[in-house]
């Protein structure tokens, strides 16, 4: 089982009420390979500006400690160490950097996947009410009268690919 962040958006009053949960935020929280083995880019992805920047000085610093005989363990160890920082924080660190912009961590879900996780949050929401559909209105009668010979109403026998029922 894995656990999943539920975050939804920070109220906006430009922007219209999300209803339906289009901007709902499900994150996977726990180890990224991609962060792993790209942690660099993989900040800059998920726009953490800083910490894409730091850890991109970090690498090469990394890479310059390799090309030296005495720190080429040293270099190694660097790369190594901010590879797993970021695949095992990473994911955390975004989703604190999204509660500091105004997001708003829902709950924590334990899933085995990303659907089901989907699927256990969405299912618990309250439904939204239904409403009853408004009565038909009175358009077919008030409608001027057609051209001659086009039939009158909508049920009136009439020549097409679909009778519609419409013989009386």
């Amino acid at each position: 089982m894995r656990s999943y962040l539920v975050l939804t958006p920070p109220d906006d009053p430009t922007r219209a009420p999300d209803r339906d949960h289009r901007s709902t935020l499900v994150l996977p929280d726990g180890f990224s390979w991609t962060a792993f083995f790209f942690p660099w880019v993989w900040l800059l992805w998920n726009r953490l500006w800083l910490a894409g920047f730091v850890v991109f000085l970090l690498q090469g610093l990394s890479g310059f400690l390799v090309r030296m005989p005495e720190f080429e363990i040293a270099g190694i160890l660097l790369g190594l160490a901010v590879g797993l920082l970021v695949a095992f924080e990473g994911r955390h660190y975004r989703s604190e950097a999204l509660v500091r912009r105004g997001w708003t961590l829902e709950t924590v879900i334990f899933a085995p996947n990303l659907d089901t996780a989907e699927e256990i949050y969405f299912s618990g929401l309250p439904q939204p009410e239904k409403q009853q559909l408004p009565a038909s209105a009175d358009w077919a009668k008030q409608a001027k009268p057609p051209a001659a010979g086009l039939p009158r109403s909508w049920n009136e026998p009439h020549l097409g690919l679909f009778d519609h029922q419409g013989g009386r």
